[in-house]
């Protein structure tokens, strides 16, 4: 297993299921949970099902990186998202509302007793905590180095709450640029290592915690058996091929921009000066006809010669 890295990136996909999507190191996710959504009444949580279906057999089948639930009822989605899509928001929104369907329909179930039947819709909270390895685009005032960013149902003048059922949580890692001795917060661990475990040669002291040193002891490569060392080369070569098609598709683009920009411009230049010298040559026939009548030269025989009628010449 020759390598230059001590430890594995976390952002692909099979490292970072390995450090939070497994039973065995559920610790780390809840430590994780705790820091990020600020409630440390966070005890225990059972992984739940990753793959989930519409109400009907037509409707699209959602596969989640990590989904839970905590001992209080809560569910949480994890996502790691390596690059931007065009409705990534609308695609996080609507994750969502799988969860918070499936509520109902296990609430309704014969096997739930009596009480199912007189379901009152009183959700668990249901909340989405996506790790963007890019930036999302935000208003004019949005800080350059802000990379957390929290969507709940609010009213809109008044930023009342409506419920704290339904969040989303975006941490971009793009933005975030401190150095270890910046580290401040818990939120900042977190971003560092997402940002930086690869290129570590130890773990950082600033890392104290036990869940830290648990993370780092299975994030080294050294620990992963041959399947799973094969598992994470296919992992990193899936993230290369996908930054590469990203790369081409966009010098294409710019290609065919460029392209399209030059025809376009030509054939804009073209009409231009076309209508330029129909303009021009239109003007000095007028002065040769205005010249020919103060000269003159009868009108019909000018309107013969010219192609301007009399009406027109009339008027010169």
């Amino acid at each position: 297993m020759a390598t230059d890295s001590v430890y594995g990136r976390i952002t692909t996909d099979f490292m970072f299921k390995r450090i939070f999507g497994s039973e065995d190191n559920k610790d780390i996710l809840i430590k994780f949970l705790k820091d990020i959504l600020e409630d440390k009444d966070i005890c225990d949580v059972t992984f739940r099902n990753v793959e989930h279906f519409g109400p009907s057999k037509d409707d699209k089948r959602v596969t989640f990186d990590v989904f839970v639930r905590t001992d209080k009822g809560e569910e949480y989605i994890v996502e790691m998202q390596l690059g931007r899509e065009r409705y990534f928001s609308d695609r996080a929104l609507y994750y969502l509302s799988y969860p918070i369907m499936e509520q109902g329909r296990l609430a309704k179930q014969p096997e739930s007793g009596l009480a199912a039947q007189r379901w009152n819709y009183c959700l668990k909270s249901v909340k989405l905590i996506g790790v963007l390895n890019f930036q999302l685009e935000h208003n004019k005032d949005w800080p350059e180095e802000r990379y957390h960013s929290s969507y709940s149902l609010r009213e809109d003048k008044s930023g009342e709450l409506l419920m704290d059922k339904l969040q989303i949580i975006f941490l971009e890692i793009a933005r975030f640029n401190k150095s270890e001795s910046e580290i401040e917060t818990p939120y900042d661990k977190w971003m560092y290592l997402f940002k930086n475990i690869q290129q570590l040669s130890e773990q950082p002291g600033v890392f104290t915690e036990k869940e830290f040193d648990h993370l780092f002891e299975i994030a080294k490569i050294c620990n992963l058996r041959p399947e799973e060392y094969e598992q994470y080369k296919h992992s990193i070569d899936m993230d290369f091929s996908y930054y590469n098609s990203i790369e081409y598709a966009a010098e294409e683009s710019y290609k065919k921009g460029l392209l399209e920009g030059v025809a376009q411009g030509r054939e804009e230049g073209i009409a231009e000066g076309r209508e330029a010298g129909i303009a021009e040559g239109k003007a000095k026939l007028l002065a040769t006809v205005a010249a020919l009548k103060a000269a003159g030269v009868d009108v019909l025989t000018i309107a013969k010669c010219t192609g301007f009628s009399v009406e027109e010449i009339a008027k010169l």
